[in-house]
């Protein structure tokens, strides 16, 4: 790559951002200055800023670092009034250039700005000895010693040192050689999921309406893609979208966007909501951590104190809560329940910053695992050992990657959900639904899920125990003597939409151990299981009936009749009903499925040959009473095989997809 002095971006050029950068310091220690040096921006845009001389919000500049490689710099206040900015500066960031002067050496704000990149994932960055114009020559080599001790045990141990003057220039070159190396050395870094941009600020411009800036923390937005806002779920179209103070067409996790939404109105978004993809994002008040506390500590960590929150650009007092221990020290990690005052619109995996409220000071910072809309807190002992199963689960796992998406589907079906749709793992997830799919997809060719009718999916384990119960329930109903259950009731037991019981159902018949008869589930098997008494009763139900044929009896005379119980007798009766070898016409009136199709037969043979049937006349077709012709007559009717017309009957239209087979 073809290096080139540092300078403002010229108009004209139109460079590949590759990623995003930032400043980080104490105050007065040249930040500022020297992003204005490599890019030509002043990034302390304020009033206030300018004349105070110090950054209060977060400062933006391009840089050009030749041919067409560009980074975003985004210049982070530095005094301890303005952390939350710093807090919000971070989010999205690539790589930091911790900032030091010669003349201080290390600063409280230092040692903070350190704590909260390292809490907050950045994990690259190099050092600018800034100021050694204004030490004696021998002091420069003394100062690189002491950030290179400072540097040690973090993110940045081996990070390079620079010595610096943006005031004389010397070192400059070097700086910039050293920094267009480590760039060139980083690859971008991606986050998957929907667009999520907290906002950093906004306005309302004459002409085009509602600005909203910001650096996005996942995903990409284009223009003409509706944003919502949270909370308020205020949604809009995007008109537009500057990209690094250009116009683009889209822009991403990791840049500094620009979103015109003109459908916002005249109130302009606020600091700490978050515009995202519409439907996804929910504010919560509780929110499930992993914590660790940052190196100087002191005074401990307590269980239930009262802490401010912060997390993207949103920030608010709360109660922080630990799970095992009462207090927490120096560099522990710990599992914590937080609770803030109001809802933040936050999702799992979302980084964030513990702060004390007075003295204020950075206790400790983490990751967000689970959030919780309502304020009320789980039991300790359910919330804890979710919290360790899922770290343990993620343990490793790079944030970026296909496995990650994975891992969090896998624990979504296998914890949280016994099964799901595509559209709700998205939801649950953030991530869009076509890469939802497409895992999905690849999980179940590899037997990790199962596909379901209607978009549904379940883990083959889950399924597998579930098709288990099923079946020893059937199991221990035919142990009971019981021939039939209810599949509303079975469904009803086992909590299992349509599209679960489909399947259950499939795999039931398929290994022959039942048959579904309308509303019944009849237990394959069951008959032979009966007792000999039992089963010689039924066989005389059915000689009885057979015999009787278009005169048989009631069902209530059946017992009498065969002289047996009338529970017995009813049991094994509902039976014969169900699996069809009896089929009950009506209430008073039972044929056998041979004696009915008989009289199916005789009914449309003679509406072919005559065109119509005079139902008077049909009981001598039967050698029976006017009882059993009509009863047959109607529940051909209700079967739209017939249709009545006054005294006769005519073949309903398509009848013959409606005959009993």
């Amino acid at each position: 790559m073809s290096h080139r002095p540092p300078g403002l971006l010229r108009v004209g050029e139109n460079p590949d951002v590759v990623m995003m950068i930032c400043t980080a310091g104490h105050v007065d220690h040249g930040k500022t200055r020297l992003v204005r040096l490599l890019t030509g921006c002043n990034t302390d845009r304020l009033k206030e800023e300018q004349e105070r001389g110090m950054t209060i919000e977060l400062g933006f500049a391009p840089c050009v670092l030749g041919g067409n490689l560009c980074v975003g710099i985004v210049d982070v206040p530095g005094h301890e009034r303005f952390v939350r900015n710093m807090v919000a500066g971070v989010s999205g960031i690539d790589m930091a250039v911790l900032v030091v002067a010669a003349d201080d050496g290390v600063m409280p704000q230092t040692i903070e700005h350190m704590q909260i990149m390292e809490l907050l994932g950045v994990r690259r960055g190099i050092a600018a000895l800034t100021k050694i114009d204004l030490v004696a020559g021998d002091l420069v080599p003394q100062r690189v010693e002491e950030v290179r001790r400072f540097l040690e045990g973090t993110f940045m141990s081996s990070a390079p040192i620079c010595p610096v003057s943006s005031e004389t220039g010397d070192g400059i070159f070097e700086f910039y050689d050293v920094l267009v190396n480590e760039i060139e050395h980083l690859a971008k870094a991606q986050r998957p999921g929907v667009f999520r941009m907290p906002v950093e600020r906004s306005f309302a411009q004459k002409g085009f309406g509602v600005v909203v800036t910001g650096v996005p923390v996942s995903g990409a937005v284009h223009v003409d893609d509706f944003v919502e806002l949270v909370p308020g779920h205020v949604s809009g179209r995007v008109r537009g979208i500057q990209r690094f103070l250009r116009d683009a067409a889209e822009g991403g996790y990791g840049q500094c966007l620009a979103l015109n939404v003109p459908d916002f109105g005249k109130r302009v978004p606020d600091r700490g909501q978050v515009l995202c993809r519409p439907g996804y994002l929910q504010s919560g008040r509780c929110f499930h951590v992993l914590v660790k506390t940052v190196s100087d500590l002191n005074p401990p960590l307590r269980n239930a104190e009262q802490i401010k929150f912060h997390t993207g650009t949103a920030e608010q007092l709360g109660t922080v809560y630990l799970l095992k221990d009462k207090t927490l020290g120096k560099s522990q990690a710990a599992p914590a329940t937080i609770i803030v005052s109001s809802p933040i619109p936050a999702a799992a995996h979302d980084r964030f910053i513990v702060r004390r409220p007075s003295p204020a000071a950075t206790v400790c910072g983490g990751e967000i695992l689970f959030v919780t809309q309502e304020a009320q807190r789980p039991r300790k002992k359910d919330i804890l050992g979710r919290i360790n199963e899922y770290a343990a689960l993620l343990e490793n796992v790079d944030r970026s990657g296909p496995e990650f998406l994975e891992k969090r589907l896998r624990y979504y079906l296998g914890v949280e959900k016994v099964y799901a749709t595509t559209d709700a793992m998205s939801k649950a997830t953030l991530h869009a639904t076509e890469d939802v799919q497409k895992c999905l997809d690849g999980l179940a060719v590899c037997g990790v899920v199962l596909a379901l009718d209607g978009g549904y999916y379940i883990l083959n384990e889950r399924y597998a125990g579930l098709l288990a119960q099923v079946k020893g329930h059937i199991q221990q109903a035919r142990d009971n003597s019981v021939l039939s259950l209810t599949v509303t009731d079975l469904q009803r037991a086992y909590d299992l939409p349509a599209a679960l019981w489909r399947r259950i159902r499939t795999d039931l018949e398929t290994e022959g151990l039942a048959s579904v008869q309308g509303d019944r589930l009849l237990l394959q098997g069951a008959v032979e299981s009966l007792p000999e008494t039992d089963r010689r009763l039924m066989e005389q139900i059915l000689d009885l009936y057979q015999k009787t044929g278009f005169q048989s009896p009631r069902p209530d005379e059946v017992a009498g009749l065969l002289q047996s119980s009338a529970d017995r007798t009813g049991r094994l009766f509902e039976f014969l009903c169900q699996n069809g070898r009896l089929v009950r016409v009506n209430r008073n009136v039972v044929l056998t499925a041979d004696r009915l199709k008989q009289a199916q037969s005789l009914v449309v043979q003679t509406i072919l040959g005559k065109g119509l049937l005079d139902s008077a006349d049909f009981k001598y077709h039967i050698g029976s009473t006017r009882k059993y012709a009509l009863a047959i007559l109607d529940y051909l009717d209700a079967r739209k095989v017939t249709v009545r017309i006054g005294n006769d009957r005519k073949l309903a239209a398509n009848y013959e997809k409606n005959l009993l087979k």
